[in-house]
């Protein structure tokens, strides 16, 4: 993992607020130092920009947008350790845990808990309660964005081989209702999930950061499936479902 000070919150941050966030990112680099490489220091960096960049774009705070999104992961270690799927709130004392170490005021990062909770969960998902709000649908937005784009796809590769997914399994089922956790193959994971993220943005800046990452995604298994022979061209990634999984041709 990189070890470098925190860059990209100028013009977003104080120079007060950029030191707690470097405090905090130290004490996370040291917990994360082995958790999978999709989940990593540097995905924290970039959610940490994004949600900075959308708290300030949507006039809302951008410090405690960054520091929500630096401890957004920690069931990601408890998912390591225990070899089960964890959720967020079970987690809570970990990010507590971490801004104390950091000695981060509470009152500053008293909405974080929320906003991490708030991470995973979509209307397509068996977590959805109702759409984020605030600090929340910042990282929300910036945590979901971290998974579109060519980005995305590196990290749906890497984490599927480190679970040891296969890349497609044509002849299998997609899941009607996301859930977290192993699937069919990676790219199934595309159309369960990195497809629908478009919908799921919160915030007008998220929605507008999003759409050339969909359209990468959306090319991105346009020419997979060619180069994989399953389908021909024109494919629609975003069309209907055949029965067996596998997505229809328009």
């Amino acid at each position: 993992m990189r070890e470098h000070a925190v860059r990209g919150f100028e013009g977003l941050v104080d120079d007060a607020g950029v030191r707690g966030i470097e405090r905090v990112r130290q004490v996370v680099a040291a917990d994360f130092v082995d958790v999978d490489a999709a989940h990593d220091l540097a995905h924290l960096d970039r959610v940490a920009r994004l949600a900075a960049t959308i708290a300030h774009r949507e006039g809302l705070d951008p410090h405690v947008a960054a520091l929500a999104a630096y401890v957004h992961d920690y069931h990601r270690l408890e998912e390591a350790r225990t070899g089960a799927t964890v959720e967020p709130p079970e987690c809570a004392h970990l990010v507590r845990s971490a801004f104390e170490r950091a000695g981060i005021a509470e009152e500053t990062w008293a909405p974080v808990p929320a906003a991490v909770d708030a991470t995973g969960r979509f209307s397509f998902s068996d977590r959805f309660t109702e759409p984020a709000q605030g600090v929340a649908a910042c990282l929300h937005d910036a945590d979901m964005l971290d998974a579109m784009g060519a980005i995305g796809i590196a990290r749906a590769f890497t984490y599927g081989g480190t679970i040891g997914e296969p890349i497609w399994e044509p002849g299998e089922d997609l899941a009607s209702t996301y859930t977290s956790g192993r699937t069919s193959s990676v790219v199934a994971h595309f159309y369960e999930k990195l497809l629908h993220l478009r919908d799921e943005l919160t915030t007008p800046s998220g929605r507008a950061m999003g759409e050339p990452r969909h359209r990468v995604l959306v090319e991105f298994l346009q020419r997979f499936h060619i180069e994989f022979g399953d389908g021909p061209p024109g494919r629609d990634p975003e069309g209907p479902v055949r029965p067996g999984g596998t997505p229809a041709a328009p």
